[in-house]
């Protein structure tokens, strides 16, 4: 098991910079995800670390040794794909033994190590199975134990679970939780998918435009954001103007929220998230509270999506949970939004977004 380091690593494409000065570490066994849209750059990362691509510039090391410009055989990687890229033809016992005969491993000692690395993801008793015959879970179970079997220094994962339906992927996120805690390999993980990079890491680096915008614990991602585009991407934000106003955000016609941090110059302009869910909807008045109408509702099974217009036209998206009683309100009633000070979310008008 090794530490992973990127330093100031480029990636060109003849003028176009789809990489920028990418500089980060993952320490011993820790599991950390590249998370963001298409196109920013986080697959392309994987890739230089995997080394299926070259960086245009800077140095990745795998321990104390670099390994820049190794090709993949060379840097003791285990990587899992998006499309699980099993070999159809071959039993799942060969396919998790493909690495391992390739180093040189046969006999008793291949077959243990498959047989463990087969238990490890739940499949004892699989081996003589063809792909055809598992399920999508199942052959991404596979190519997990394909990859571990050889018990790599870094344990790379390029989108695994896309392919799997909405059930699967909440049951793969456990078992890769688990796996990653028994193995404690280290691991980059990349993925658009903000769920799963949430509950799955020890840190998530958000990435827009090729640079990573922050990368630190989920949690402070979440409640913290850097700039306004990790608060606009990162859970379901309300984005609403503003101004600082003593102390407070004003939002006009006399609507003004108290943030329990506020670093703002008075006077200046200010962006203000608000995450859906992170809001309470009450009938009736509290201090602080902001005054709206119910503009339209939508039911969607646990969760009643309300859109409330405020006095000053700005409409907020509240989740509110279906078995709550304000989850009946109906199109023309007035409500009242109540918001922690500790949720609301104020950075500069005009900050990197």
């Amino acid at each position: 098991m090794s530490n992973l380091s990127l330093r100031n690593i480029v990636k060109r494409y003849g003028k176009t910079e789809v990489v920028r000065n990418a500089s980060f570490q993952i320490a011993e066994g820790e599991f950390v995800s590249l998370l963001g849209p298409s196109g920013c750059g986080k697959t392309t990362i994987l890739r230089m670390v995997a080394g299926l691509l070259e960086p245009t510039e800077g140095q990745i090391m795998i321990g104390e040794r670099e390994v820049t410009r190794l090709p993949p055989n060379k840097r003791n990687i285990g990587l899992v794909f998006q499309s699980y890229a099993l070999f159809p033809h071959m039993t799942v016992f060969e396919n998790v033994a493909f690495g391992l005969r390739r180093k040189g491993e046969s006999g008793k000692p291949l077959e243990e190590r498959v047989n463990a690395a087969l238990e490890m993801v739940r499949l004892g008793g699989y081996g003589a199975r063809f792909p055809r015959q598992l399920s999508g879970g199942q052959q991404q179970r596979v190519s997990m134990a394909r990859a571990i079997a050889p018990r790599p220094s870094i344990l790379l994962f390029d989108e695994p679970l896309s392919n799997l339906d909405a059930k699967l992927r909440d049951e793969m996120q456990i078992e890769l939780k688990r796996l990653q805690q028994e193995l404690r390999i280290t691991t980059l993980f990349v993925t658009h998918d903000q769920a799963e990079a949430l509950s799955l890491s020890d840190r998530v680096g958000v990435m827009h435009g090729g640079v990573i915008q922050q990368l630190d614990r989920p949690e402070e991602i979440y409640h913290r954001p850097a700039n306004a585009f990790v608060a606009s991407f990162i859970g379901k934000p309300n984005r609403l103007q503003g101004r600082i106003e003593a102390g407070t955000v004003a939002l006009g016609a006399g609507l003004a929220l108290r943030p329990e941090r506020l670093d703002l110059p008075e006077g200046s302009a200010a962006e203000v998230f608000l995450r859906q869910e992170a809001i309470r909807v009450l009938r009736a008045p509290e201090p602080g509270a902001l005054a709206g109408t119910v503009a339209l509702r939508a039911f969607s099974g646990p969760q009643v999506q309300l859109v409330v217009r405020l006095a000053h036209g700005a409409e907020i998206v509240v989740e509110v949970p279906s078995a709550e009683d304000t989850a009946s309100l109906a199109p023309g009633e007035a409500v009242y939004l109540a918001i922690r000070p500790r949720d609301i979310i104020v950075l500069p008008q005009g900050a990197a977004s």
